[in-house]
């Protein structure tokens, strides 16, 4: 009896179907690598946060294929855009068809902020871990990696609900160490709380939101133990730009 074929595999092999595209270069898209999702998933599991993981690496999974199903789309683009503009648009078409079922099957809503609302979720559940720990750097650091160098992206990611309720209620009651590193993950947690609650009412709500993820950000990296903001130039730049004028 022919054994299963792999996830990865099964998933290239309906691309293939879909695209044309010859198996091995869409195997080669599938190819999976560890995200910075993964990464804080593994750090969740590794301080017993068992739930949590396991929801976040469902998502990763989803929003990888996906992405799949878009580089896929990109590909034939690249290829065909000149010498068969029809085959482009009716694959892309198909490609992003694929895409968003996968993700509506997963119970998220196409084109919303949806799953990385859920990554931030769980970003900061590992910022109140590591705010009870004497030493939560690697917890820190696995969360600080999901944040994107892009503020305005934080903010409208931070305000968005997933697929059900999240509350960052909890932050108000953390305690734990006087350490600096648990200190500032508990900081990070607590700002990640008061973004999250900013309007959705316009620009000014939009802005605050984001010099608020900064500053989300900017404690993460002191817990994590890295210089702060180091290597975003994008949120330094919101901070000059927009936080001292």
């Amino acid at each position: 009896m022919p054994k299963k074929q792999p996830r990865t595999a099964q998933l290239a092999r309906r691309i293939q179907g879909a695209t044309g595209l010859p198996y091995t270069q869409c195997l080669k898209i599938c190819e999976p690598s560890e995200s910075s999702w993964g990464r804080l998933a593994r750090a969740l599991r590794a301080a017993g946060l068992i739930e949590a993981a396991d929801q976040l690496l469902a998502v990763d999974a989803v929003t990888t294929e996906a992405s799949a199903w878009f580089s896929a789309g990109g590909e034939v683009e690249q290829l065909f855009y000149s010498s068969d503009h029809e085959r482009v648009q009716r694959t892309y078409s198909a490609c992003s068809d694929a895409a968003e079922a996968a993700l509506s099957r997963a119970g998220f809503h196409t084109h919303s902020y949806a799953p990385d609302a859920e990554a931030y979720h769980a970003a900061f559940l590992a910022l109140s871990k590591a705010g009870t720990l004497s030493d939560g750097r690697t917890l820190a650091r696995a969360a600080l990696d999901v944040f994107a160098d892009d503020p305005m992206w934080c903010s409208d990611v931070v305000r968005s609900k997933g697929r059900s309720p999240f509350t960052y209620d909890t932050a108000a009651g953390l305690t734990g160490p006087g350490t600096p590193t648990a200190v500032a993950a508990r900081k990070a947690a607590r700002a990640m709380a008061r973004a999250a609650v900013v309007p959705r009412s316009g620009d000014e709500e939009w802005h605050e939101a984001a010099g608020i993820m900064i500053e989300v950000v900017w404690h993460a990296g002191e817990a994590a133990g890295v210089p702060p903001l180091e290597g975003r130039r994008n949120c330094q730049d919101h901070l000059r730009n927009f936080m001292h004028s």
